[in-house]
């Protein structure tokens, strides 16, 4: 389970900031949660355009896919900050996320109440027309005297106010179960599978069915290749690096970017017969519609409702095992959205791999064993709150066969 959680304050320092902090450490196992600030967001106002606005439009897909919300807020003049409330406009004005989106509200003030009145305010706020949230009722978590209630490593002291956190979060964490099937998808929209909108990192000038793409766009953009280092976000490597640990994976990669361009594979096979889900060198660069040009129309839906659910951010993820009569093999692909820094979609990263050496091993290491034997009902396809079926011969990124 996937909550976000919202500093109810733009200042440097903050106990709401610290209280998220631990819930997110102390509580790693039950969820989740990843911290959002509202320091870089303008004060409301309707007659500014910030349909650009990187730190609003974060907030807004953050929120959008998370399973829940945790406000933290602290309370000033007996209300909620300004700040915060200002966050709340803009959400409220274009932009609604947090329609039917569960909320539980926390807070911790320098007084005993807690933030009590700032939280009574807030939850109403959020129950205004075009907010629309669904607040965890009850299960108020008012941290008073939050200066005495840290020890220096940023932990709550008190046991007992530790304990009464865990039982309000679980609640939560329950309400947020409830509320899950009244969430209604988002309609999805066509798909164009032709590369028919180029973005910013597309390629111009070279034909993406080409079937030396690779070579020629390597050529046009200057593309480092060999012994020259790469700088990551969390180390340097050489690209020759790099493609050794990607084609070192147990299991096989593809990524299709959010122009349905098909741009790359892991060759961990030589001979594309022996992968789970063939692909060849020619494929590089091509229109997903190329890639799936083979499919009958039924298949090229499952193909575009796998992309479009996971733009509209219906699910992160899609799953599937590919059902087949060999014992032996337990063909599951994974399609996980990929996204730009602001939170907008960004593309498709796909996984295929045999699960069942991964299974055999965890059974053998904990000494368990399946009940009912060890076959797979994977016939219900993509997802199981759709209607959509991804038949044995598909691979919704590359279209390629599992024979």
């Amino acid at each position: 389970m996937k909550f976000v959680g919202i500093v109810g304050s733009n200042a440097e320092q903050s106990y709401n900031r610290e209280l998220l902090k631990f819930i997110r450490r102390h509580f790693k196992l039950k969820f989740e949660l990843e911290l959002l600030e509202i320091t870089d967001i303008p004060m409301f106002n309707q007659d500014i355009d910030v349909s650009d606005n990187f730190n609003l439009k974060l907030l807004y897909n953050k929120i959008t896919r998370a399973d829940g919300v945790i406000i933290a807020t602290p309370e000033h003049n007996h209300t909620t900050t300004p700040a915060l409330k200002s966050v709340i406009e803009w959400l409220s004005y274009e932009l609604h996320p947090f329609e039917h989106k569960p909320v539980m509200i926390v807070g911790a003030s320098y007084y005993d109440q807690g933030s009590s009145r700032a939280q009574l305010q807030l939850r109403q706020i959020l129950d205004a027309p075009g907010v629309n949230a669904y607040v965890l009722p009850g299960n108020e978590f008012l941290l008073g005297k939050a200066k005495e209630a840290f020890d220096n490593n940023g932990n709550l002291i008190n046991s007992s106010t530790i304990e009464f956190l865990e039982l309000c979060l679980d609640n939560f964490t329950k309400y947020v179960e409830v509320v899950s099937h009244l969430k209604k998808p988002k309609p999805l929209d066509p798909e164009d599978l032709t590369v028919g909108k180029p973005i910013s990192t597309t390629i111009k000038g070279i034909d993406p069915d080409d079937p030396h793409w690779v070579e020629k766009a390597s050529e046009q953009v200057g593309a480092v290749s060999g012994d020259t280092y790469v700088k990551l976000n969390h180390g340097l490597l050489t690209v020759d690096q790099i493609n050794m640990f990607l084609d070192s994976m147990p299991f096989e990669l593809t990524y299709a970017d959010d122009n349905n361009q098909f741009l790359y594979y892991n060759n961990k096979h030589q001979d594309p017969e022996t992968m789970l889900a063939k692909r060849i060198p020619e494929q590089s660069g091509n229109r997903l519609s190329t890639v799936h040009s083979s499919l009958p129309p039924q298949r090229m839906k499952n193909v575009e409702w796998v992309i479009a659910t996971l733009r509209a951010g219906n699910q992160e993820y899609v799953r599937t095992a590919i059902p087949g009569k060999n014992p032996d093999l337990i063909n599951t692909h994974n399609y996980q959205a990929m996204y730009y820094p602001n939170g907008d979609y960004a593309g498709i990263n796909e996984i295929v791999l045999n699960f069942k050496p991964w299974l055999d091993w965890y059974l053998d290491q904990t000494g368990q064993h399946l009940s009912g034997g060890n076959k797979v009902d994977a016939t219900s396809g993509a997802s199981s709150t759709s209607n959509t079926t991804i038949e044995n011969e598909t691979d919704a990124t590359s279209g390629a066969s599992s024979h």
